[in-house]
């Protein structure tokens, strides 16, 4: 059996690689492609893979995304050209699944946030991956069959956390900071998403200037777009910021900070699992998992100026991540390379 797993931007390097081996393990062959947008072809070649790149970034307005969108599928079209076929796609994008669907391939799309834009997963036919915290109706009104809905036990960071021995791994040195600040990790709003609103970004950059005045505060701000940093400028900080240009290993950075800000999206979850104090800004509808975060004391909503007190600014304590990570990866993929296998050769 041959596996495809397409990796479009640099959080799903996190929770889509550790299928590489697990596949591997399951006796599946893996071709890894990936879109050259972020970090993500830094964050490839630090883990050491070996990955085809195909496309870049689509753009902010609507026409250039079609516009990419079309383009990368066809670049995927032509890079798949003269290779085995896959038996099955895992990804977490668009354009693959219209490759996989013509190929014939079984395509799983995994998802933890359930409002994002499922369109293509409902026209390709696509398996929608996704935490059992997720309600399942909420796909189903949206168009998804129920026999193309697979839930699963735990989170998205199960996965990305499966092989790591977090406890082993050092954290990242700021030497630009001194320890004897609370250091935040402050992650601004997706602008160029699909599901951004505008009333995440203005709370997002309300809570950045707060924090620029606090005297015990030193910021590690993580651009998703280059362009973002110039928004430092205009600020007047307490303490200079340090600006994250270059990749650092996830579990690396999060262990260096206190504290997580970010306008939703895999860091603050990611946070939030390792027992990080977490706050996101994100104003859109939330989503199942976040909302689970919230009733399990994991997560705090910042939803305008009044919660700012809320944040609590102090260093933090030890990390409590859950411990069933291996667990929900290997079940997972089981349940993926079943359903691919029994799907062989059915339009």
């Amino acid at each position: 059996m041959q596996a495809w797993i397409d990796i479009e931007n640099p959080p799903q390097v996190q929770y889509l690689l550790p299928f590489r081996d697990a596949f591997a393990e399951a006796e599946v062959d893996v071709l890894l492609t990936a879109r050259d947008y972020g970090i993500t072809f830094e964050l490839l070649e630090a883990a050491g893979c070996d990955f085809r790149p195909v496309g870049s970034s689509y753009g902010k307005g609507k026409l250039q995304k079609l516009v990419g969108l079309a383009h990368r599928t066809r670049q995927l079209s032509r890079s798949l050209r003269g290779l085995q076929r896959p038996d099955l796609l895992l990804h977490a994008g668009r354009a693959a699944p219209l490759v996989a669907r013509r190929l014939g391939a079984t395509s799983f799309s995994i998802w933890d946030y359930e409002w994002a834009d499922i369109t293509f997963d409902r026209i390709t036919g696509s398996y929608v991956v996704f935490p059992d915290v997720i309600d399942p109706d909420v796909f189903r009104t949206r168009g998804i069959r129920p026999d193309r809905l697979m839930p699963f036990r735990g989170l998205k960071e199960d996965l990305s956390f499966a092989d790591l021995d977090v406890e082993a791994i050092s954290a990242h040195r700021f030497d630009e900071l001194d320890d004897r600040l609370v250091r935040v990790l402050f992650r601004p709003a997706a602008e160029e998403s699909h599901y951004y609103r505008s009333e995440s970004g203005r709370t997002s950059i309300r809570l950045l200037e707060h924090l620029a005045g606090r005297e015990e505060v030193g910021v590690v701000f993580a651009p998703r777009y280059p362009w973002q940093e110039h928004e430092l400028a205009r600020l007047d900080w307490a303490n200079r910021p340090v600006v994250l240009r270059e990749a650092v290993p996830f579990v690396s950075l999060l262990k260096a900070v206190d504290l997580v800000v970010s306008s939703g999206g895999t860091m603050v979850r990611e946070a939030a699992y390792l027992g990080i104090p977490a706050y996101s800004t994100f104003r859109g509808k939330p989503g199942g998992v976040d909302l689970h975060l919230e009733e399990t004391g994991r997560l705090r909503f910042v939803e305008s100026p009044a919660d700012f007190a809320r944040v609590d600014l102090t260093k933090r304590a030890q990390l409590s991540p859950p411990s069933r990570g291996r667990e929900v990866l290997a079940d997972l993929t089981r349940a993926i390379v079943h359903a691919a296998s029994a799907r062989a050769g059915v339009s």
